[in-house]
């Protein structure tokens, strides 16, 4: 059988998949742009078959083309409420299990108010970068700055908050010994569910190589800087093993 996104010229399969992040990163609904990138591929691939050019069939530029159906596909709210709260709930779980292995869960009312604003604001962030993105044909170089600053924005407002936290706020809600291994045993419930939703280990490995290496060493001779910069290279050499072990395993599939 024909596969006719395979078929199609790096053109048309490009200008497939920058529509479908536009509208993704739009908001829309994935079933909806599945279709919709589905009934494309085949009026592409027959346009092709005739020598016309991706212009020839959506009638205008791309950037304008997207516009237009973006405009025309209803935004799907609660599609997107459900992976923002899921993203703030992992988020969530991070910062539990950090404060636990850090001495214990507490939280002022600036963190309980900042750190999720934070993270919409990174979120929303993203999707108008990936939208604009998908609209201009930006250099390798100029979509990898773009990201990377955007990064280092999202780094910063956290950076932020923790620094003001430490400097002004006072705890508003303290845990004690059963409330931090209840949370805890939440938190770690909750990257398995994830795990068990997205189909993927990542969000189970990822907490692992984060805080294992530190609460392994601190059951060591080794205490202060020498954990923190010993924990911190061990977790970086895992992150990149196992970036490297996923990229060879899509290539390879």
């Amino acid at each position: 059988m024909l596969d006719v996104n395979k078929a199609l010229s790096r053109e048309s399969q490009l200008f497939l998949e920058d529509l479908r992040l536009y509208l993704f990163s739009s908001g829309k609904k994935t079933a909806e742009i599945e279709d919709l990138i589905e009934e494309l591929e085949v009026h592409l691939f027959e346009a092709e078959r005739n020598e016309k050019s991706v212009e020839h069939i959506i009638g205008r530029s791309p950037k304008e083309y997207m516009k237009l159906l973006s405009d025309e596909m209803s935004v799907d709210f609660k599609g997107w409420l459900k992976y923002i709260a899921m993203i703030l709930i992992g988020a969530f779980s991070y910062w539990i299990i950090a404060k636990a292995i850090n001495g214990g869960i507490g939280f002022s009312l600036l963190e309980i108010i900042g750190y999720p604003l934070a993270a919409i604001l990174s979120i929303f962030g993203y999707m108008l970068s990936f939208r604009y993105m998908a609209s201009h044909k930006l250099s390798k170089v100029k979509q990898g700055a773009l990201l990377y600053g955007l990064g280092i924005i999202s780094i910063a407002l956290f950076a932020g908050l923790i620094l003001f936290s430490e400097i002004y706020s006072t705890t508003f809600i303290e845990f004690e010994n059963t409330g931090n291994i209840i949370a805890v045993i939440l938190a770690i419930s909750i990257f398995i569910l994830i795990s068990l939703w997205s189909k993927s280990w990542v969000s189970i490995i990822i907490p692992i190589l984060l805080f294992a290496p530190e609460v392994l060493l601190k059951q060591t001779h080794y205490q202060g800087d020498v954990n923190l910069i010993l924990s911190s290279l061990i977790t970086m050499l895992g992150i990149l093993i196992y970036c490297g072990y996923t990229i060879r395993k899509t290539k390879s599939s």
